[in-house]
């Protein structure tokens, strides 16, 4: 402009003349500079005073892309995206972030190379096709290179928002699913990225940061190159197989193991046909990371589970790459983590694993939702007050089989719920004539060896209704699969979690606290720092000792969460 053009001719000149000394000594500036200078200062006041309108017409491109993205609707894009390009475009007047410069015509070269390979991440390039089209030459006409840059734009919003953010909100999914998401500004993070110095390098580590994210992506590359490296050998119906068993299905076993890495390739085989002891091992390894009884025999269930092709695995590696995503990318130095389809916990300190524990989960039909949380306090050797909906589905047919049942349980009885109701003597209660419609009883059983809590409950805040706790049903933490509760969870190593609590408090050392977790006196203990729980349900991911990990999906969470992402229209690649 001619205003910027005067102010630089002022300084080149002040520049090249430099000062001269006036009659008195001091420092003057000629006359003649001073003239170029004031009239560069008032340019540049008119420049700043100029209303946005008048600058913005000095550049087509910028006017077009203005008046494109003031429209309702264009090019086939939602109303949240036009929301999202009128925000990136409004502060910088329309000025076009690709479509211009040099440095500008490279980043759009990244971008578009990012957005075709958007596999990589488990998303689909397709969803990004707006952004995909080769862009016009610099001397296009100025509405084309408008909607050039406004479509690259577009899908690099939905991209950042997609792999940072999630493409669905989980509780529109499942309303189990109760995460509360820490979500990105998709405007926010494009606007640094055009900003950093080295935007390849920020366009490469556009993803999370969650731990665990980059390590499934790269077996999620591994598992895709195993896919489409030709037909998956299929192992047929038939017995089990088991050391000693002969027969063409072994070697079908041999490279099933071997194609999944669970068995070195080239390992000596005496008998080709035979399941040898190297088998059998290798079994076992591809048991262990697939949550199944690790016997080493080729029963149903792990036939079933070798027989999953890599085409398979890919969509399910796709489908934790996605819940990664709706959590918080840092959990913090102090927290458990309690993964559903796993029946585990594991208590992180300082980003180590300070405690593992199998825990038991909600039945099917009780199942335990997904959400995040805090322990507040320990109630050891806690009460128990079923709730009405289980006194009237669980208690209540144990008590009417069985009259002794209460007194065998250590049950109370009272008339009511609230705080003045009365205990009753459960042997004047006609129970015969007690069912689900008109239980009006409240239930308390009392601490003690067959207390449901066991030795400690772990409170939480939440509005579920769920929490963790002890139990004296040690047996069932010996089953794989553990979904038998009511959806709370039951923790094996209880005294353990406790104590990371407590956060090694010298006021409850070990053997005080056990004692105090099979007392007959209840005991509140409030934490001093409150600790918090994520609560999640992943059937994929890789572990601490870069194993991938499967688990099934028991409560058909996967096959809801598929439906939504359209996994299965197209082909993943």
């Amino acid at each position: 402009m001619r205003a910027t053009g005067i102010i630089f001719q002022g300084w080149r000149r002040l520049l090249k003349n430099g000062y001269k000394r006036g009659a008195e000594g001091e420092n003057s500036i000629q006359v003649s500079n001073m003239h170029f200078i004031r009239a560069g200062l008032l340019a540049l006041t008119a420049l700043l005073v100029m209303p946005a309108s008048a600058q913005v017409k000095e550049d087509p491109v910028a006017a077009q892309i203005l008046r494109l993205a003031s429209a309702p609707r264009w090019g086939g894009l939602s109303s949240e995206s036009m929301e999202l390009l009128r925000r990136l475009y409004a502060p910088r007047q329309g000025a076009p972030l690709w479509m211009r410069t040099g440095d500008g015509r490279k980043r759009a070269a990244m971008a578009q190379h990012l957005l075709a390979n958007a596999y990589q991440e488990g998303l689909r390039p397709a969803d990004y096709a707006v952004a995909l089209t080769p862009p016009p030459p610099e001397d296009a006409e100025a509405q084309g290179l408008a909607e050039a840059d406004l479509s690259l734009s577009a899908g690099m919003l939905r991209y950042i928002s997609d792999v940072h953010n999630g493409r669905r909100n989980p509780s529109e999914i499942d309303p189990e699913l109760q995460l509360v998401s820490e979500r990105r500004d998709p405007v926010d993070l494009l606007r640094k990225g055009m900003e950093a110095e080295d935007f390849k390098a920020w366009l490469k580590g556009l993803h999370p940061s969650t731990h665990g994210y980059v390590q499934l992506r790269d077996a999620l590359a591994r598992m895709r190159s195993l896919a489409q490296s030709g037909p998956w050998p299929l192992l047929p119906d038939g017995p089990k197989l088991e050391k000693g068993s002969r027969g063409p299905a072994i070697p079908i076993v041999r490279s099933q193991l071997v194609k999944f890495g669970d068995r070195r390739a080239g390992m000596p085989e005496d008998h080709a046909d035979e399941f040898d002891a190297a088998l059998e091992a290798a079994v076992r390894a591809f048991q262990e990371r697939h949550g199944l009884e690790p016997d080493g025999i080729v029963g149903r269930r792990t036939r079933g589970a070798l027989n999953t092709s890599p085409s398979e695995r890919v969509r399910q590696i796709i489908l934790n790459m996605e819940r990664l995503r709706w959590l918080k990318e840092d959990f913090g130095p102090h927290f458990v983590l309690v993964n559903i389809a796993s029946f585990e916990l594991i208590a992180i300190e300082r980003n180590a694993v300070a405690l593992r524990s199998p825990v038991i989960v909600g039945r099917e039909y009780r199942r335990t939702p997904v959400f995040s949380d805090h322990i507040v306090n320990l109630v050891l050797s806690p009460t128990w007050t079923p709730p009405p909906r289980l006194a009237r589905l669980d208690v209540l047919p144990k008590i009417k089989a069985d009259p002794a049942y209460l007194a065998q349980q250590g049950f109370r009885v009272f008339d009511g719920w609230g705080p003045e109701s009365r205990e009753l003597n459960p042997d004047g209660i006609d129970w015969r004539g007690i069912t689900a419609d008109n239980l009006r009883y409240r239930l308390r059983q009392e601490p003690g060896p067959r207390n449901a809590l066991g030795g400690v409950r772990f409170s939480l805040t939440n509005a579920f209704g769920i929490y963790l706790h002890d139990t004296p049903h040690r047996e069932l933490f010996s089953k794989t699969a553990r979904g038998f509760s009511s959806g709370c969870i039951r923790v094996a190593k209880a005294l353990e979690l406790a104590l990371f609590a407590l956060e090694n408090d010298p006021a409850w050392p070990p053997g005080r606290l056990s004692q105090a977790m099979t007392s007959a006196r209840t005991q509140v203990v409030r934490l001093a720092r409150p600790l918090p729980v994520h609560i999640i349900y992943h059937t994929a991911w890789v572990d601490e000792a870069g194993v991938l990990q499967f688990r099934e999906d028991i409560y058909g969470r996967d096959v809801l969460l598929r439906a939504a992402l359209k996994l299965d229209a197209p082909p993943v690649r």
